[in-house]
């Protein structure tokens, strides 16, 4: 087995880490935006998230960022729901640009822009 078969792991960082907590929620922001959009791109960008948390977080931490992302998914899902369905566009429009920005720094946690 080579070194490069595994992955390299860092020291775990604690429950309460504010970096792996925004990987938490943006992997679920960009799981909810994948699944809107069914937008392979976004999954693999989701993957992408979810493997730089797992390489921070001990494994006994994880039920913990488990939940973040969820709270992630649910809060990204509910403002593209408003963003599409609400029948008041200044809430509509306010809900698609919290979305945007929400991605816009997901992206640049992953992509660097």
């Amino acid at each position: 087995m080579s070194a490069f078969a595994t992955p390299l792991r860092a020291a775990p960082v604690p429950a309460d880490d504010p970096l792996a907590r925004q990987f938490a929620y943006c992997a679920g922001r960009l799981s909810a935006e994948a699944q809107h959009h069914e937008d392979r791109e976004l999954y693999a960008l989701k993957e992408a998230m979810q493997e730089l948390l797992a390489a921070l977080i001990s494994p006994e931490s994880g039920p913990a960022y488990e939940e973040l992302r969820i709270a992630g998914h649910v809060s990204q899902s509910e403002l593209l729901a408003v963003s599409r369905f609400s029948f008041d566009p200044r809430e509509a429009d306010r809900a698609k640009a919290l979305a945007a920005e929400n991605m816009r720094q997901c992206r640049g946690i992953l992509l660097g822009g």
